[in-house]
């Protein structure tokens, strides 16, 4: 009558667990969480618009300048923290007046919408900050 349809009748339970499956599970975790750290220390990921000449912009390493990003989702992050649209215009006015004249790279996503990157600009050119870049990937010269 038993639940195991078997006709043993002796009544032991085995107690043992397969740990087979659970290994596998931490393995695929493992790599999984191998995978995503560096993505995640790589910063905000932005599909850059490209261009036939960009001009190489040295200062772009440099740790000291004002960087904004924009990703698609409209989302703008000042020097990799998230800001909100409200508080842009007057945490640009506090960098520049930190900066002097340094200048303001904008990375902007290609899904971004123009009216935003126009808008960065003019906070930012109202904040005081002459020198304003737009940060582009290369465009492939077998493009045309």
């Amino acid at each position: 009558m038993g639940m195991s349809g078997g006709g043993g009748g002796s009544g032991e339970v085995t107690s043992d667990i397969n740990v087979t499956p659970m290994a596998d599970i931490m393995l695929v975790l493992l790599i999984i969480f191998m995978i995503t750290a560096p993505l995640l220390t790589e910063g905000i990921v932005v599909n850059k618009a490209k261009a036939a000449n960009p001009t190489e912009a040295v200062e772009v390493e440099a740790k000291n300048v004002i960087e904004v990003t924009l990703t698609r989702n409209s989302e703008i992050y000042i020097n990799s923290s998230p800001t909100p649209p409200e508080d842009v215009a007057e945490e640009l006015i506090e960098l520049a007046d930190l900066a002097g004249d340094l200048p303001l790279f904008l990375k902007s996503d290609v899904a971004a919408p123009y009216g935003l990157v126009v808008d960065i600009v003019n906070k930012a050119r109202d904040a005081g900050v002459e020198k304003i870049g737009l940060i582009v990937d290369e465009q492939d010269k077998a493009f045309f």
